[in-house]
């Protein structure tokens, strides 16, 4: 209901405002994305009951994201440089998704060309970062990842050399055997990009019983979300709740 009276004129929702602590730039393609990631994880599309109580917000929403989407299947057009692939990352979540769940053939290209805008910007090195086709870091590769598992529930077609490029990039930010990973092959081990790590690793074949993923599991349990001023985390919570749940049994329990 809160992003429901929030959504703009447009259909689209802001970064910036009017919130008490908004972001400082604009984007608003990264912002619509999250949102509708959130009303779909609820069950909403616009192809829900039409009297529902979101799903003329989320049809709304839809004929201004997927008008925004370029032919190349890009999705970014506002913010900084820097949340470019994150933005392509997040908007290609939400329409795999969307696709997934309605499976409606309009939705079909439009997810498709998304997706192959994902394979043609992965980095060399099998990654992605702030510039298509250049450098790496697990930060947005994780977004990345998730988007790929998302086309592949969907059924849409993603090459298999672009997953095992990922593979081979998750092993040089791997650290302490494959349980604990950090943001580049510069960095140490953090939770934020151990919990993102792992949840690559799950979507890409690692099963519950892999050792390291257990090692790493305990890891995440044994830092539990805080609401105390300064050890909020929200990067950390969103990953870690994802892998603890695909856990399932103690590790989501804990969680």
């Amino acid at each position: 209901k809160w992003l429901q009276r929030r959504q703009r004129s447009d259909g689209m929702w802001s970064m910036t405002g009017p919130y008490s602590n908004g972001a400082s730039t604009e984007n608003k393609e990264a912002a619509t994305g999250l949102a509708l990631i959130a009303f779909q994880g609820a069950g909403y599309t616009p192809e829900s009951d039409s009297k529902g109580p979101f799903t003329r917000t989320v049809a709304r929403a839809w004929t201004s994201l997927l008008a925004s989407q370029k032919e190349s299947g890009n999705f970014f057009r506002d913010g900084r440089g820097t949340g470019r692939l994150y933005t392509h990352a997040i908007c290609t979540i939400a329409i795999c998704e969307l696709y997934g769940m309605t499976r409606e053939s309009k939705y079909r290209d439009a997810a498709q060309r998304a997706i192959n805008y994902c394979v043609k910007s992965q980095a060399p090195e099998g990654g992605w970062r702030y510039t298509p086709n250049r450098d790496n870091d697990l930060s947005v590769t994780g977004w990345f990842v998730m988007a790929l598992q998302s086309a592949r529930m969907a059924g849409l077609e993603v090459p298999s050399t672009t997953l095992s490029g990922v593979r081979g990039y998750l092993d040089t930010v791997s650290r302490n055997g494959g349980s604990e990973y950090a943001y580049s092959h510069r960095h140490g081990p953090t939770l934020s990009m151990t919990s993102e790590g792992l949840l690559c690793r799950q979507y890409l074949g690692w099963r519950h019983e892999d050792p390291r993923l257990q090692r790493g599991a305990d890891l995440l349990i044994e830092n539990l979300p805080s609401w105390e001023e300064g050890d909020r985390d929200c990067y950390y919570w969103y990953y870690a709740t994802q892998v603890c749940h695909h856990m399932e049994s103690h590790h989501w329990r804990v969680w």
